[in-house]
C-alpha cells in the first residue's frame, strides 16, 4: 500500500559506560525480563543525545562506545542495535562480533542505515538511490511502499515511522521479509527495511533509514517514531534464551 494513503547534550560518561554496567540489574530480573539492548555508536552528538533521552530510559539502552569497547562485550547483549552512520574503521573492528551474534538464536541484531552493510553482512546487496530529504514535510511520493500487511511487525510500526526518507535500496537474501520497499515504474526495486529469520539463527532487521541521527538531532518526527517502534518491538517480542 502507498504510504501517502495508508536535552541537553549527553555527558561524556555516556561514551565510557561499559556494556556490563547493568549486568547486575539484568541478572537480578531473571528469565523473561526485558532484554539487554546495546546501542553501538561512535560518540557523535546525535548518538549521545539518544542514549541520554529520558523517553528511552524504560528500555535501559546500554551505551557501546566503539573506540573504547571490546567486541567481546557484544556476547552479553540480547539485542545488538548497530547505530546508523558509524565510522567504518570502528565498525570493521566490530563486524566479526556482530556476525558471530547472528549465530545465536537468542539474539536480535538491528542494523541501521548508512553502514555499507553490503561489505560485511552476508548475502546482502545494495543499490544507491538519492535521498528525498524533505519528503517528510512536503508529502512528496518518494516511492516508499509498505508490504506484507499481515506481518506481526506491523503491530508495532505505523506508516509514518517508516516513510520519512531513506538512503538507498537493500537486496536481502531469499527468505527474508521485505516489509518496506521502494516502488519504481510499478515494480518493487529493493527493500528499505527487511526482517530475516531464516538465513541465520538470530533474528535480523536491516534498514537504510537512519533514525538515531535524526532523533538525536532533534527533528524529523518519523525518525523518532521508528526508533521508539524498534525498541518497543524488540522488547515485546524478545523470548528468553
Amino acid at each position: 500500500m502507498s504510504v501517502a494513503t495508508a536535552t541537553a547534550a549527553a555527558t561524556t560518561a555516556a561514551t565510557t559506560t561499559p556494556v556490563a554496567s547493568t549486568a547486575g540489574a539484568a541478572a537480578a530480573a531473571g528469565p523473561g525480563s526485558a532484554p539487554r539492548i546495546g546501542l553501538l555508536h561512535c560518540g557523535t552528538f546525535p548518538a549521545l543525545r539518544t542514549v541520554a533521552d529520558p523517553a528511552l530510559a524504560p528500555y535501559r539502552l546500554e551505551s557501546v562506545y566503539l573506540p573504547d569497547a571490546d567486541p567481546a562485550d557484544l556476547a552479553a547483549l540480547d539485542v545488538i542495535l548497530v547505530g546508523d552512520r558509524l565510522h567504518q574503521g570502528q565498525l570493521a573492528r566490530f563486524a566479526p562480533a556482530v556476525r558471530a551474534a547472528l549465530q545465536d538464536p537468542a539474539k536480535t541484531v538491528i542494523v541501521l542505515g548508512e553502514n555499507k552493510v553490503e561489505n560485511w553482512l552476508p548475502g546482502v546487496g545494495y543499490t544507491f538511490r538519492p535521498t528525498v530529504f524533505w519528503t517528510w514535510r512536503t508529502g512528496e511520493d518518494n516511492g516508499t511502499r509498505l508490504r506484507l500487511p499481515g506481518d506481526p511487525l506491523w503491530e508495532y510500526f505505523t506508516p509514518r515511522s517508516v516513510s520519512w526518507h531513506h538512503h538507498g535500496l537493500l537486496h536481502p537474501p531469499a527468505g527474508a521479509r521485505s516489509l518496506v520497499v521502494m516502488e519504481e515504474d510499478g515494480t518493487d526495486s529493493g527493500a528499505l527495511l527487511y526482517v530475516d529469520e531464516v538465513n541465520q539463527p538470530a533474528r535480523l532487521l536491516v534498514t537504510t533509514m537512519d533514525p538515531v541521527y535524526h532523533h538525536g538531532s532533534g527533528f524529523m518526527p518519523g525518525a523518532s517514531q521508528l526508533l521508539y517502534s524498534l525498541l518497543r518491538w524488540v522488547t515485546a517480542t524478545h523470548g528468553p534464551a
